[in-house]
């Protein structure tokens, strides 16, 4: 796939596999649905034929895009039970980071690996902790 995709600049086309619909792939039994590249891929447009917030069957849900649950699917996901960590927490770490790189420029400093980390394990533990308490 790898080679197909460099020589193509795409997937698709290629023979190794079968394709899967987005919404077959959010519908499958997962312990854990990470919607990672789109907004608004689990959702409950009353009147389309891509509502699939009811047929969700993930028990988590990790919101690693930018709103990738809209607000009624949301509801419909809460009222049957599945807990999903929003996207604000889920892909911050990297939005984090780049704010401490800024810090660093407009102060001169220059911090290693380990001070990024110590200090993204900081902000992230204290915001989960806040996120785990609601």
């Amino acid at each position: 796939m790898m080679k197909h995709s460099a020589e193509n600049f795409r997937i698709k086309g290629f023979d190794g596999g079968d394709a899967v619909d987005l919404i077959s792939l959010l519908t499958e039994e997962w312990d854990v649905l990470t919607p990672t590249a789109l907004g608004g891929v689990i959702n409950n447009f009353s009147s389309s034929p891509r509502d699939n917030a009811d047929a969700i069957k993930a028990k988590y849900i990790i919101e690693a895009a930018n709103h990738p649950t809209d607000p009624e699917a949301d509801e419909i996901l809460a009222k049957k039970g599945v807990p999903i960590l929003p996207d604000i927490l889920a892909n911050s770490g990297g939005v984090m980071v780049s704010y401490f790189e800024w810090v660093q420029n407009i102060q001169g400093f220059m911090w290693d690996e380990e001070k990024v980390n110590r200090e993204l394990k900081t902000y992230m533990t204290h915001t989960s902790n806040i996120f785990l308490i609601i």
